[in-house]
């Protein structure tokens, strides 16, 4: 009896402390758990938020990003080889120049697609790669991206490890007609460019404005004038975000330089005066822009293009020499030239401001170009 009674209580004991064993490890179980929320918690305020956009930026012939919050800041390629292109539509990737050559003012490189992650594969033509110069790269889709060279237009697609591209246009006038300044828009699948006849020094030429959808190959010019061409033809176009409206710009035989061009109605009329520049449309209806840009005054309205309302902007500082708001409308980049000297010809140190300017940050110095992720 004394053997059984002992042999119970030596049984129940152990069955408290296997009980009270597993409260404890249960217990701790939770705590565990919160400590590993707590570390995912920290880990997910350090790194970026997939809604805030990138700042892409050219440095030192290098291609670097850096959050919109002013952190996380890394380069992309190496240095002394790259000039910055567009984003693509989805904001997953970029064109860029590579091998870039700087001869005076007249700037050429080889075309290719630069990723997040610093891949960079080339775009090549029949003939190899493309040459190209800044501004005659555009994006007809994230999938595709629109290059003009002489009198062709073409569309380069992702193949494996380069962009192969095709001809989707061409004037046949090599000698007599080329293209410039491909955009995209105004409609899906459709990409404008312009075509300008040879001119001497000092005189004007034929500029018009084409719109051709990649698909069917069908295109339709929208606009034509004399312009004063001097290497690069001083013209382009801005379409709003939907494609209703483009703000046209071309350095005309003594009119205006700024048109405003209704693609439903394909009606054309003046907009803006001779001294306007660094236009951005905000909306479908709206675009910001500096009234007195030819004469350095940092000052920013905002124009209703359907109703001619004009409001102001913002109040910014005075050595501002550009802008870009950020597609969000929640933060704008101030540019500031860098110097005068011969390295820091066009040159900008560039800050960050809330849209109403304030809270103005310093984020680089000494940029070539800087542009918001889409």
């Amino acid at each position: 009896m004394l053997r059984t009674s002992g042999l119970s209580r030596s049984l129940s004991l152990v069955l408290v402390l296997l009980f009270v064993g597993m409260i404890i490890i249960g217990c701790g179980r939770p705590q565990e758990g919160e400590i590993q929320k707590e570390k995912q918690r920290k880990q997910a305020e350090k790194s970026p938020s997939p809604e805030e956009p990138l700042i892409a930026f050219e440095k030192d012939g290098a291609i670097w990003v850096i959050e919109a919050s002013g952190e996380g800041m890394r380069k992309l390629t190496p240095e002394n080889d790259f000039l910055l292109g567009p984003w693509s539509p989805d904001g997953k990737k970029m064109a860029v120049l590579t091998s870039v050559d700087w001869s005076d003012y007249w700037v050429t490189g080889y075309a290719a697609v630069l990723g997040l992650d610093g891949t960079c594969k080339p775009v090549l033509g029949p003939q190899g790669r493309f040459n190209e110069e800044p501004g005659e790269i555009a994006w007809l889709s994230p999938e595709e991206l629109v290059l003009a060279s002489l009198d062709t237009i073409w569309v380069a697609r992702e193949k494996g490890d380069c962009w192969s591209a095709q001809v989707v246009y061409t004037t046949g006038k090599s000698e007599k007609e080329r293209v410039w300044h491909p955009r995209q828009g105004p409609g899906k699948g459709e990409v404008s460019f312009w075509i300008t006849s040879p001119g001497r020094g000092g005189e004007a030429v034929e500029a018009q404005l084409v719109i051709l959808s990649c698909k069917d190959r069908k295109s339709r010019k929208v606009f034509q004038k004399k312009v004063w061409a001097s290497g690069q033809a001083p013209v382009d176009v801005l379409w709003s975000p939907g494609g209703k409206y483009g703000i046209i710009y071309a350095e005309t035989e003594g009119e205006n330089c700024w048109w405003l061009f209704d693609n439903r109605s394909e009606e054309t009329r003046p907009i803006l005066n001779p001294n306007a520049g660094d236009v951005q449309w905000l909306s479908e209806k709206t675009v910001v822009f500096a009234p007195q840009a030819g004469l350095d005054v940092p000052r920013y309205e905002v124009l209703d293009v359907e109703t001619g309302e004009v409001k102001p902007f913002t109040d910014l500082p005075s050595w501002v020499n550009w802008i870009e708001v950020s597609p969000d409308g929640g933060k704008i980049l101030l540019a500031k030239a860098a110097g005068e000297g011969a390295d820091e010809y066009f040159k900008w140190d560039i800050y960050l401001a809330d849209a109403d300017g304030g809270r103005i940050q310093k984020l680089v110095a000494g940029v070539g170009d800087a542009s918001w992720q889409p």
